[in-house]
This record gives structure tokens, sequence and C-alpha cells, in this order.
């Protein structure tokens, strides 16, 4: 017999809110609303630790899927996993319905504050606005006053923060106008949670996302300055640094963009073009998720890596649109929201449907009085600064703490914005402990549509586990939740692909592949041959060191110089008198190979990986990069245990070595041949050529130096042992590993495959067929073959090696001339701006 407890009826004992915070779950009798009957009645069939592995399941495909940010805590190290918890905030189609006509008729209000401040400043006139709000102002930049285009709104995407007051009642805590961040998110838990929960998903008839995006789409398409049945439209991301970064990638992927950053792009004739390998390639529309103070540097000013020189001069000249329009973030800071109920009534003719938490402008004498009466109850806030930065609650401060902050306020009252304390609602939060009470920040998403505005059905929801103000962001609390909107009809389900009735214009090649990916598929190549040799290097080393019976000084010296050279191990371990360290280097290699601070150890290779990946997620296949994430995350997993030892680290090294080769296969299996694949495989075969030629320079095999145990060891490196024995059975002969190691172009690990490899690739790179001679590339490549092709029996069975040295060296040394030579030409074409003069250090 089941004898587990099922989960409502751990819900209903210990979920309680406090008297004054209104419990979204229950009423004020104890009972469950009647959009949660359906829920609980639907969850009691499930036990409590069924629901716990769900959770689990849910936490690992997050993880796999490689769904983080970047907390402003944590100083910008490292990227903090997201969090979801499965059981979801319930809502009505009804309830939501209302919530979407306030926030449209909010969207309306702002977008005509925003054409008028930028535009005819009737509010000004009118006394409606005080100066100080836009001249005090430092987010109201006047080159963003001529950027509005014919009948097309400023801002067509929308997000609102929302906050359930005891009564039940919405208020609105922020405006998000500028880059609203969180639909990806959104989208991401509702992907997860739906797969982990589908039964219950279908049951309820929870509405979809994607006709949301449909319509953001749809809205994208007909925002373009130019007329064409085919904008072209890229999204502008601030890069791997930016916080929610793994967001930009995922919207881009999902909605079928091509992912810039400011140096993928360039400016000429008032004409924003994307630098591509082919060229330079007119962009129509730009969906910039960045802020829009560093958009331009010319015209604004300043230094940010996303920054596009003369941008707003091709927006003024109608050849590109950026939306959400540039200047629509000023509405997003709290000193507007004081006025928006006045504002609402002479702008719209209609009372404001949805309040805004209540707020006062300190620059106003009466609202200044107002706060000083109640200021122990109230927030301070920036009055131009946009919700979510510096906030004091003045009811934490010390009584000199108090005195302080009473001093700046009444120095600049302008400058600051009072507000009340919301005690947002609660709901039940799982927790494997149990269920426990979280409070609810929420994020809703509008996006205009033929004029339309149109609400996300569902949103990104934040808990915080207490009733204190919350950090207002994508990342505020400690978990996220997904938003169920319970449907009162059956729900159809939507795509994103085009309809089957419309033919695709056929392609074999697309134009849109700009030299940053290049560059960072190039490397992702060299990373993933990089570790590969690594993790045999050490696993070679660890089992020699672990092993039962002696061990032989030959083999370790080798692979502790290999390892050395490649920055794994500090160089003493390579000294005269290496039988005397052999304790100590057998200690010491566990914390060099796990330790993610060591340079150029396996540790940082494994997170360059990773982080390689990431910045080319929208061009390998979901399976890679899923692939990639769980090799990272296992090879992390090993490195945080307390107790390491060689027997660690030759397991960790035998799965990353079987990781790399699922990797290698994916790769391999199904990535499209074109230049994304190229531009990879020419990165590993350099790799690959490069560390296979200093290895056996390293292993100087002249006669009297070729031991046999250097041999082996080669053999073993190369992983071609299966396909010496079947050759040459027992009898290890120098001559016979250098022909397999150099000459053997069968070899997929020889020398010669890969330079017949970098023939093929170089002659296929773009430029190249028009060219009436050997390009550069083509002749470093033929110049190592040649030199390889051009070995003799007699050259590998020599005893001094000279032509097999000569060989390798040039080998070596045109391939770091290739990688050179690819890189200036193809490769570094989108490095970022920089400020005029820094070489002098002026700015």
């Amino acid at each position: 017999m089941n004898t587990a407890v099922p989960l409502s009826s751990r819900i209903e004992p210990l979920f309680q809110c406090p008297p004054d915070v209104h419990n979204e779950v229950y009423d004020t009798d104890g009972q469950p609303r009647p959009h949660w009957q359906k829920f609980l009645q639907l969850f009691r069939t499930i036990p409590a630790p069924d629901f716990a592995r769900r959770n689990l399941q849910a936490d690992r495909m997050l993880r796999e899927n490689g769904v983080n940010y970047h907390s402003p805590s944590d100083g910008g190290e490292g990227a903090r996993p997201w969090r979801l918890d499965l059981l979801p905030l319930v809502t009505t189609a009804a309830e939501w319905g209302a919530v979407e006509t306030a926030l449209a008729q909010r969207a309306r209000l702002l977008n005509l504050i925003i054409a008028d401040i930028y535009g005819q400043r009737r509010l000004l006139e009118s006394g409606l606005l005080p100066p100080e709000v836009l001249f005090a102002n430092p987010e109201y930049l006047r080159p963003f006053c001529d950027l509005q285009t014919g009948d097309q709104t400023p801002m067509f995407l929308y997000a609102a923060e929302l906050a359930r007051r005891a009564d039940g009642s919405f208020c609105v805590m922020a405006d998000r106008s500028e880059a609203p961040a969180g639909p990806g998110f959104a989208l991401e838990n509702r992907i997860v949670s739906s797969r982990s929960m589908a039964a219950g998903f279908k049951q309820l008839a929870v509405e979809r996302l994607a006709p949301f995006f449909v319509r953001l789409q749809n809205s994208l398409r007909r925002r373009t300055a130019r007329p064409t049945d085919s904008p072209r439209i890229v999204l502008l991301s601030s890069g791997p640094s930016h916080p929610y970064y793994f967001e930009d990638v995922y919207l881009a992927r999902y909605l079928g963009y091509t992912l810039v950053e400011g140096g993928d792009l360039a400016v000429r004739s008032d004409v924003l073009c994307m630098k591509t390998l082919s060229g330079l390639v007119p962009v129509d529309i730009v969906m910039t998720r960045c802020a829009e103070a560093g958009l331009d540097p010319l015209e604004l000013g300043g230094y940010s890596a996303h920054g596009v020189p003369g941008i707003l001069n091709a927006v003024r000249a109608r050849n590109v649109a950026v939306v959400n329009t540039p200047g629509c973030g000023i509405v997003g800071a709290p000193v507007f929201m004081p006025f928006l109920p006045q504002l609402c009534q002479y702008l719209l003719a209609e009372p404001l449907l949805l309040p805004s938490i209540p707020s006062w402008w300190c620059g106003d004498p009466a609202a200044l009085a107002e706060v000083l009466h109640r200021f122990d109850e109230l927030v301070l806030k920036p009055a131009f600064q946009k919700s979510g930065g510096e906030e004091i609650i003045i009811s934490d401060l010390t009584d000199q703490q108090k005195a302080d902050t009473l001093t700046r306020l009444q120095a600049e009252p302008w400058n600051w914005v009072a507000q009340e304390t919301v005690r947002r609602s609660g709901t039940p939060v799982w927790t494997p402990d149990g269920i426990r009470t979280g409070h609810v920040a929420l994020r809703a998403f509008l996006v205009e549509d033929d004029k339309q505005w149109h609400l996300m059905p569902g949103g990104l929801i934040r808990i915080a586990p207490d009733t204190e103000p919350m950090q207002l962001s994508v990342s505020g609390g400690d978990s996220s939740k997904d938003l169920w909107v319970l449907a009162e009809r059956r729900v159809e389900p939507v795509t994103l692909l085009t309809p089957q009735d419309q033919p695709a214009e056929l392609q074999r090649t697309s134009a849109l592949f700009p030299s940053r990916v290049a560059d960072n598929l190039f490397w992702l190549g060299r990373s993933i041959d990089r570790c590969d040799l690594l993790a045999r290097l050490i696993r070679g080393l660890a089992e020699r060191l672990a092993g039962e019976g002696s061990v032989d000084v030959h083999e370790v010296r080798f692979l502790a110089r290999l390892l050395s050279e490649q920055g794994q191990l500090e160089p003493g371990f390579v000294l005269e008198g290496l039988e005397s360290q052999l304790p100590s280097l057998a200690e010491a290699l566990p914390a060099a190979v796990f330790d993610a601070q060591e340079y150029g150890g396996l540790a940082i290779s494994v997170r360059e990986l990773t982080r390689l990946a990431s910045l080319v997620r929208d061009w390998i296949s979901p399976d890679t990069w899923h692939r990639i994430n769980v090799t990272a995350d296992a090879f992390r997993s090993a490195s945080v245990r307390d107790s390491r030892d060689l027997t660690d680290v030759v397991t960790a090294s035998n799965a990353l070595i079987g990781d790399l080769a699922s990797v290698s296969g994916l790769i391999a299996d199904g990535m499209n041949r074109g230049p994304s694949w190229r531009f990879l495989e020419i990165g590993r075969s350099i790799e690959r050529a490069v560390s296979t030629a200093q290895m056996l320079l390293t292993a100087d095999l002249r006669r009297g130096n070729a031991s046999p145990a250097v041999l082996r060891t080669l053999i073993e490196i190369l992983d071609v042992r299966m396909t010496y024995r079947f050759r040459y059975r027992d009898n290890l002969q120098r001559n016979a590993v250098l022909d397999l190691a150099i000459a053997d172009d069968s070899n997929p690990r020889s020398l010669a495959f890969q330079l017949e490899r970098l023939i093929q690739h170089t002659d296929r790179l773009p430029g190249v067929t028009t060219q009436p001679l050997r390009s550069e590339e083509m002749r470093l490549v033929m110049e190592a073959t040649h030199a390889v092709r051009m070995l003799t029996a007699a050259d590998l069975a020599s005893p001094a090696l000279k032509t097999v040295t000569t060989a390798l060296k040039t080998v070596e040394e045109s391939m770091l001339r290739l990688s050179d030579a690819l890189t200036g030409k193809y490769l570094v074409h989108s490095a970022a701006p920089r400020p005029f003069g820094e070489a002098e250090g002026r700015t």
C-alpha cells in the first residue's frame, strides 16, 4: 500500500499567511479560492515524494539547459543557477483580462508621455509636469528628441512590476519601458513546468505563451523603416558580461533573430550594417536589450561594449528601426508615478485603472511635508533612477543614519521619491522540508501589435521568503514560479513556425554569419581539443602515479613535462631528481587538476569551453549545448568534493574524455557543413596539429633518447594503441610511432590528417575562389603539408631525426601563423569600440 502523503495535505495545514497579507490560495474563511480548488483536486493525486522528484528533474533541466543569471551581489563573479518551484501561481482568465485592460491603458499613457516629452512638451507648458522632472533628469537626453517614426509608437514592449495588496487588489511597483528583461525566463519556466507537470497542465487548460511571442514577431516586422517583405531583424545584446545574457541568447534563438553585439554592427552612409564574413549586410530592425544611454557613443558620449557609433543618425534617416525607440526608458523612473493619475485624465480623458504604489515626489513642497510627517514609514528612492537600484528603507536605519538621510533629502528634495511599503501576497512554496510561505513579485509583459496591447498570459514570478521590500529585478528573491492563467475554453496549440501553406525560398547558406561568431566557434574548436589533450595527459600521469608497481620515471617525467608546458603543473616537477618528488607530485596533481584558479589548468579549460559554447549557443544544436553543459557540470561536481585523490583524477579524466567524444560526435553528426562548422573544425585541426607537433618535439625521439616508455606513452596519448597493435603487434619501434603520428593520413590524430582537412577548409573560406593566386592561409597550410609529405621512411628511421625535427617545427610555426592570419582576415572585424584617445590616456 502506498503510504506517501499527498501533496495537498501538506499544503493545507502548513501554509499560512500573516493576517495583513493577501493569501493567494485561501480566502478569509480558510477555504480554497475557486480557481485553486481545481488545482488542489488535481494535485491531491500526486504523492509528495513524486513531486519532490519532479522538482529535482526541473532543477536538472534548467541546469543542463544553462539557465542562469549574474546577480549584482556577486560582484560580477560566476553565474547563479535559475531556481524554479513547480508549484505555480494560479489565476483566472477573467482576473488576468482585467489586468490586461488596466496595463494596456497604462502602456498607452506612457507612450503618449514619451512622445510628448521628446516632442512638443505640452505637459510642461500646461504645468502637469514640473520642469525639474525633465531638466534635472540625467536620463533626459536631447539626442533622443527626433527619433520617432511616423505613426509608430515609441514603445512596443512593456513590463510592469505588480504586487497584490492585503485587499487583493494589484498595484504597480515599477514600470519597465526601456528593454524589459524577463520574457525569456518566463518562457523557460513555462517549458520546464509544462514538461514536469504535463498532465495537470492539460487538464487545467492553461493558456499558452506562444501567442504572445507570435504577436511580438508580427509587431517587429511591421516596424521596419524601409519597405520590405522580409526585414532583417537582429537582437542587440550587451554581451556575456550582462547579468541576463542567457535570456538574450534564448530569445534570439526562439524568435529566429541573429544575436549581435555592438562590435558586430557598423554604420556606413547612415545605413546600419552587420559585419559578416561575406561583407557588410544592411539591417532593418534592431530589437535592443541594452541600456539606451550607451547606444551611440558618438552622440551620447561615454563608452559601452554594445554601443554603435552613428546608429542614432541611421534611425533619423529612416534607414533602421530600433525598438523600443531610444528614449523610452525615462518613464521607468519613479519620479513619474505621482503624476500618472492627472496625466491619464489629461491625455486619455479617463481615470487611471491600475494605481501605482503610493508615491511622493519630494520636489513638491506639499509632498515633501507629507514625507517628513510619515518619514519612518516610507522608502526613499532616487527620483531619476529606474526602480530596482538604490533604495533606503527608513525603518531599518539607526537614529544617526536617519538623520544623515534626512539631511540628504532636505538638501536636494527634487532628487528623491518616497513610497509606501507593500506587504506582498503569500503563496505556497515547495521545499524538501515541506511547504513554506513565499511572497510574490510579479512581472507582467505586454506587446503592442496592430495598435492593440496584448498581455502575456503568464508572467515572471520571483519569490521572497519574507514580506520585506524585494529587489525589483529578474534576480530578486530566491526562486521563481510559473504563472498559470486558467482558460475558460479549450486552448488551441500555437506555433511560431511558418504555416505549411507558405513555401519557403530554398537556400543552402546564410549570409548572416557575424565575424564575432566565427571567432568564437574557431576558439571553441581549439578549446574542445585542448580539454581532450589535457584530460589524456592527466589520466596517463595519474594512472602511473597510482599504479601498484614501480613507477617508470621516463614516462612520468615525459608526462609531467608535457603538462608543465600546458600550464597544468609547476615546472619544478620536471627537474632532475624526479624520483624524490614523486610523493609530492602525487599529492599536488589532484589539487592542480581541480583548482579553478590554476591558470592553464584543466578546470579553467573546461570553464572556458562552456563560456565559448554559451557565446555561440544559437549556432550549435540544442543537443550539443546540452551535452557541453552536462560535461562541465560533471567535472564541477568532481571538483567540489572534500577529499580528492589520484583515483578521483582518473575517474574525472575518463568521464571528461568520454563526454568530449560525445560533443565531437554531435558536432560531426548534426552540424550543417556551413561556415559555422568550418571555422569550428579549423580551430580543432590547428589545435591538434600544434599540440601534436609540440608533443613530438618534447619527446626528443633521437636515438638514445627514445625509450620504450616514452613511445608507449605517445601511442596512448594519441589514442592509436589498437591501430599500432594490429599493424606491429608488440614490436615497439620509433619509426612506426612517428609514421602514425605524422605521416599516416588515415589516422584522424596524425599531422597529415589535420593538414589535409585544413587544405579542404581553407579552400572554402569566403573570398578564396575569387583570388587568382593562393591565399596567405592556403600557402601556410601547404607549407606545413609539403614538409610532412616530403618525409621519407629513411627520415623517420634516421638516428638524428633532423628532417623530422625541421618538419615538426615548420608545422608548429605555420599553424601558429595560420591562426594569426585567420584572426586578422576574418575574426577581428567585431572588436568592441573604445573611447577616442584611449591609447593616449584621454577620454
